[in-house]
């Protein structure tokens, strides 16, 4: 099989030529990513709460399970007069365990930090209710009170202007190298070589049609002899 050696000289002519078609696709999808990263989003807040649950493996699952439930959350919504529904804020709440030990971290994500706030604390104060009604769970111990965090999670990032510039870079070359491919013009001595298999023996260089021009409208010099007569 023959192999076809890279010849970097016409990888470079291929961009430079096609440098224009490169610098709009990229140009233009680095703008669409920017008008995308820049667009308004509502900040999204944090709070979290520690509590500590003294119950079996058996019964952990369950009552870790019972913080998102809607016993619980109506009972949250209710008090804090929420304009949500029970699925709503359940969406909002998230429930981790530290390291696998009796610890829970109840988090609640909300626009507002001092909201996000009130709702963590209320929910720990409605499951330690429920959770001794329903299942009979008395130790449950609250460690660490939920407090406003003013600093939002979901700061601005550049990543989507980073990627819009790559693909775009990655596309325009690719499609310059296919329009460059689908170009069947001889325009080199290596394309009548390769295509037609044959030697160049020479070549004529181009003729501007200013210079040609210039050259018939040239006035010639006229030459004058003269001869002195004498007596």
């Amino acid at each position: 099989m023959e192999t076809r050696e890279i010849d970097l000289r016409i990888v470079f002519q291929t961009i430079k030529k096609r440098l224009w078609l490169i610098a709009l696709i990229t140009g233009l999808l680095t703008v669409l990513g920017i008008l995308y990263n820049s667009r308004p989003e509502p900040q999204v807040f944090v709070s979290s709460t520690r509590v500590i649950i003294s119950a079996n493996s058996e019964m952990m699952t369950t009552v870790r399970a019972l913080v998102r439930e809607p016993i619980v959350l109506n009972g949250v919504i209710n008090e804090l007069q929420l304009n949500a529904t029970p699925g709503q804020l359940r969406s909002q709440i998230r429930v981790d365990s530290v390291d696998s030990s009796l610890i829970t971290v109840i988090s609640v994500l909300d626009s507002h930090p001092e909201r996000a706030a009130d709702v963590a604390n209320a929910i720990v104060d409605h499951y330690r209710e429920v959770a001794m009604d329903t299942l009979g769970v008395h130790n449950i111990r609250l460690l660490t009170a939920a407090e406003p965090n003013p600093v939002p999670i979901n700061t601005a990032s550049n990543t989507i202007v980073y990627i819009a510039f790559i693909v775009g870079l990655i596309l325009s070359i690719t499609l310059a190298f296919l329009l460059e491919s689908l170009d069947d013009s001889v325009r080199t001595e290596q394309d009548v070589e390769t295509r037609l298999g044959l030697n160049m023996l020479g070549q004529v260089s181009g003729i501007k049609s200013r210079s040609v021009a210039q050259q018939i409208r040239k006035p010639k010099s006229a030459i004058i002899r003269s001869e002195s007569i004498g007596s």
